[in-house]
């Protein structure tokens, strides 16, 4: 069973356990060149500093496995409430937990939360061409795809083409 809750700074420690042995390319899917690679306190500090201290239309999530342990983590930002529409980033489920159906569990939640609590109408989000496993696993809760997006993201030189998806409440 997985249940959410509001990221407290302590997550960082977890994110950067999650991370600490990811290879750039890896690091770079999930980053989405937002941040530097290797990931560091300093940066996830700064993260939480901008989006649960500073940011209205957007905060962060942990989800947490049925002792209570971080498993999960993702971003809700960009709320609007009048075209009822939210985005989801920085997903990103702990590497020793994957392919147990943490993910999906997560996702479902998120929906959930979205649409029940929040009251929004439909949640987007973007996955590189090349994370079919990700891709997948939205696909799995609700997600479709609604643009191919080349050259998503450059970095260092490389192109990461991507796509942008989207759940739509229906009632």
């Amino acid at each position: 069973m997985i249940r959410l809750r509001p990221y407290k700074p302590s997550d960082a420690w977890s994110l950067l356990e999650w991370w600490k042995d990811a290879d750039e390319k890896a690091f770079i899917k999930w980053s989405c060149n937002k941040f530097e690679y290797p990931l560091s306190i300093e940066q996830l500090d700064g993260y939480f500093s901008l989006w649960c201290l500073r940011e209205d239309s957007g905060w962060l999530m942990t989800a947490l496995d049925e002792r209570g342990k971080p498993v999960g983590h993702f971003l809700m930002r960009l709320a609007d409430y009048e075209t009822e529409t939210i985005r989801m980033g920085f997903i990103v489920v702990d590497p020793k937990t994957r392919g147990r159906g943490c993910g999906k569990e997560m996702m479902k939640q998120a929906l959930w939360y979205a649409f029940r609590i929040l009251g929004m109408k439909k949640v987007t989000l973007g996955v590189f061409k090349n994370n079919p496993q990700a891709k997948a696993c939205y696909e799995a809760v609700g997600f479709k795809e609604t643009a191919f997006v080349a050259e998503y993201v450059n970095y260092d030189g490389v192109v990461y083409d991507g796509y942008e998806m989207e759940a739509v409440d229906h009632g």
